[in-house]
C-alpha cells in the first residue's frame, strides 16, 4: 500500500511539474520570452575581478547593440567591488533602501537573508517561459539544475548561476612524474604521497594548506573542514528531514524522499526539505552524535591533524601560493628553488587556476603575462580530495564518499525586485546572458587573453572555446553545502561577527582549533571539542537574533516539549 501511495504521489508530482512548465504560475510573467520592447538601464553590481567585469561588459555591450537594432534603447552598467565585507554592507543597504541606490543584478549568496521577503525576484515563473535567445526553448530546460537551485524554506528560486566551482588538490605534473607518483584515489594513498614527498624526496612541508590564525579565518581551511564534516555527518540530512506534521513538510517532495548516503545528490534542494529546528535539536541535544564533542568529530579532527602535519605552521596564503609556483618554475627549469621553499600539492578552489596561469606566465615571460592553455595543461594537474577512511566504532563517518564544496557559488545572480518594467527588462537581459550568444560574448574576453576556465558550465549543450578549456576533471557530483549540517558546521559562519562571551565566536573557536592542530602528536580532541560546543551554546541566542528567529533560547529547541510543527522564523 505504501509503495502504491508513493507511485501515485510521484505521478502527481510529474503532472504538477509539467503543468508548471506549460502554464507557469499565478504570479508568472505576461510575456512568453519574446524579448522586452521597453528600454532603460540595467545596473549590474558584483564582487568580481577586472576580467569578470570586462566579460560582463562585453555581454552588456552586445545586448545593447542588438536592442538598438530593434529600436530599443538599453544601457547596461557594470560595476564591481573587491572588498567582500564592503560589498556585503553595500548590497544590504541597497535592499533596505532600493529607491536610493543603484543595483539591479547582484550576487545572490550575499543576500540570502532576503529570500522570501519580496526584496528579490523569484525566477521560478520566468524559468518556465521560452527563451527567445535560445531557440524559444523553455528557459529552464536549457540549463542544468544547479543553475537554478530552489531555496529550501520557500521553494522559490532567487539565484541563477552560469558556472559551478569545486575544491581540489593542485599538483605540478613534472614533480609527480619525476618521483613516480600518480594522483591518489584514497585517503591512505593521499597521506602516503605527502609522506613520500616529505620524508623521501626532501620537501620540508609539501602540502599547501595554511592553518595559522589568518588561515583559519580564510576560506581554504574551512572549506576543507566543511567537506569532511559533510562526509562524517551526511546522516544529518536524514534526521533533519521534514516529517509529516512539520512546518517545513512538503508532501509531494518529502513523502517520496529516501535517505541514501551513497547518492551524492540525495539532498538536492529540488527533491528534499529539512526542518531547521530538527538541525538545532540534533546538534545540541544531550548525547548528540553530531556536535564537536562527539566521537565522530574527534575522529575527523584526528585525520585533519595528520593532514596538516605535512604543511607548515608558518605558511600564510601568500607564502603557499609563492612556494607552489616556485615548484612549478623549478621543475620547468625556469628558476631553481630549494625544496624548503617549495610546495608540491596545493589545496584550493578550482577557479584559482587562472591565478596560476597569470602568475606563472609573468614569471616565465610569456606573451600577455599568461601561460598558454595548452602549456598549462602540461604543467598543472588536479585531483578531487579523497574521502577519509572508515576505522569503525563510534567515530566512523556516515558516508564513504566525499562531496566537494562548490556548486553554483561562483557569482550566483539575484535580481532586485523594483517594479514590473524593470523586472521585465532585466529578465530579458538574463535570458540573453544565459544563451549561447551570451556565453560566447562572456567568454570572448577570456578567449582573447587565452585564460583558462576550468569550471562546470551550467548552460546545456554549450562547449567552452578550446582557448579556455583545459584537460582535467570538471564534473563533480554533489555539493556538500546542500547538507543542512552546514548551518552549524563552521560555527555560524553565515555571519562571522556573531558574539560569544569573551569575544567573537569565530575567533574563540579558531583559537581552540589552532591550539589543537599545533599541539604535539597524540593530543586528544576531547577537551577542545567540549569547549567549542560550550562556546556555540553561549553564542546561539545572538545567532538566532541575527537569523531572525522568533525563538532565540536554545532551550526551546532541545527541551522535551520542542515543537517541530512551529516555524521558528519570524513571519
Amino acid at each position: 500500500m505504501k509503495i502504491l501511495k508513493k507511485v501515485l504521489i510521484f505521478v502527481f508530482v510529474c503532472a504538477f511539474l509539467l503543468l508548471g512548465v506549460a502554464c507557469g504560475t499565478d504570479n508568472g510573467p505576461d510575456d512568453q520570452g519574446g524579448g522586452s520592447e521597453k528600454g532603460g538601464t540595467i545596473s549590474i553590481f558584483l564582487p568580481i575581478d577586472s576580467d569578470s567585469e570586462t566579460a560582463f561588459k562585453n555581454v552588456g555591450n552586445a545586448y545593447k547593440k542588438m536592442k538598438k537594432a530593434q529600436g530599443v534603447d538599453v544601457n547596461v552598467v557594470v560595476r564591481s567591488s573587491q572588498n567582500p565585507q564592503g560589498y556585503y554592507t553595500a548590497v544590504d543597504g541597497l535592499l533596505k533602501n532600493p529607491d536610493k541606490q543603484d543595483g539591479d543584478i547582484i550576487q545572490a549568496n550575499t543576500v540570502s537573508q532576503y529570500y522570501g521577503t519580496g526584496a528579490l525576484v523569484d525566477f521560478t515563473p520566468y524559468l518556465n517561459t521560452p527563451n527567445a535567445y535560445n531557440g524559444n526553448k523553455v528557459w529552464k530546460t536549457t540549463l542544468r539544475e544547479d543553475a537554478y537551485r530552489a531555496d529550501v524554506k520557500t521553494q522559490h528560486i532567487y539565484n541563477l548561476s552560469m558556472e559551478g566551482n569545486a575544491f581540489v588538490a593542485f599538483y605540478n605534473k613534472a614533480t609527480f612524474e619525476a618521483n613516480d607518483i600518480t594522483p591518489p584515489t584514497t585517503w591512505d594513498e593521499f597521506i602516503g604521497i605527502l609522506d613520500k614527498l616529505k620524508n623521501d624526496v626532501g620537501y620540508t612541508a609539501p602540502l599547501g594548506l595554511n592553518f595559522d590564525e589568518a588561515g583559519l579565518e580564510s576560506n581554504n581551511f574551512n572549506w576543507v573542514l566543511q567537506m569532511y564534516m559533510d562526509q562524517y555527518f551526511r546522516d544529518m540530512i536524514d534526521v533533519a528531514h521534514s516529517q509529516e506534521g512539520d512546518y517545513s513538510y512538503i508532501p509531494e517532495i518529502d513523502e517520496v524522499w529516501e535517505y541514501d548516503a551513497s547518492v551524492p545528490t540525495n539532498d538536492s534542494p529540488s527533491a528534499y526539505t529539512y526542518n531547521f529546528t530538527r538541525v538545532v535539536n540534533e546538534y545540541f541535544k544531550e548525547g548528540s552524535e553530531f556536535n564537536t564533542a562527539s566521537a565522530r568529530f574527534a575522529d575527523l579532527m584526528g585525520n585533519i591533524k595528520e593532514l596538516v602535519s605535512y604543511a607548515s605552521t608558518d605558511y600564510s596564503s601568500s607564502a603557499i601560493r609563492q612556494r607552489f609556483q616556485n615548484d612549478a618554475l623549478t621543475v620547468s627549469d625556469v628558476q631553481d628553488y630549494e625544496l624548503n621553499n617549495r610546495v608540491a600539492v596545493y589545496l584550493l578552489r578550482l577557479d584559482y587556476i587562472t591565478d596560476h596561469q597569470k602568475s606563472l606566465g609573468q614569471a616565465m615571460g610569456k606573451a600577455n603575462g599568461v601561460v598558454p592553455t595548452n602549456e598549462l595543461s602540461d604543467m598543472l594537474g588536479w585531483f578531487p580530495l579523497p574521502a577519509m577512511p572508515d576505522n569503525g566504532g563510534d567515530g566512523a563517518p556516515a558516508a564513504d564518499n566525499l562531496r566537494t564544496l562548490g556548486g553554483p557559488d561562483h557569482h550566483p545572480l539575484a535580481l532586485v525586485n523594483r517594479n514590473a518594467e524593470k523586472t521585465e527588462l532585466c529578465i530579458d537581459f538574463l535570458k540573453y546572458l544565459f544563451s549561447p550568444q551570451g556565453f560566447d560574448e562572456y567568454y570572448r574576453h577570456y578567449k582573447n587573453l587565452g585564460k583558462v576556465c576550468a569550471m562546470q558550465c551550467y548552460l546545456k549543450d554549450y562547449e567552452l572555446p578550446e582557448e579556455v578549456s583545459i584537460e582535467g576533471e570538471t564534473e563533480f557530483e554533489g555539493d556538500c553545502s546542500t547538507n543542512p549540517y552546514r548551518l552549524v558546521a563552521t560555527y555560524y559562519s553565515e555571519n562571522t561577527g556573531i558574539l560569544a562571551t569573551g569575544g567573537m565566536l569565530q575567533d574563540l573557536v579558531n583559537a581552540q582549533i589552532s591550539e589543537y592542530l599545533r599541539a604535539k602528536s597524540g593530543t586528544e580532541w576531547k577537551e577542545y571539542g567540549e569547549e567549542i560546543l560550550r562556546l556555540m551554546k553561549d553564542a546561539f541566542p545572538n545567532y538566532a537574533e541575527w537569523r531572525g528567529l522568533k525563538e532565540t533560547s536554545l532551550d526551546w529547541y532541545i527541551g522535551s516539549d520542542v515543537s517541530f510543527a512551529t516555524d521558528p522564523m519570524k513571519s
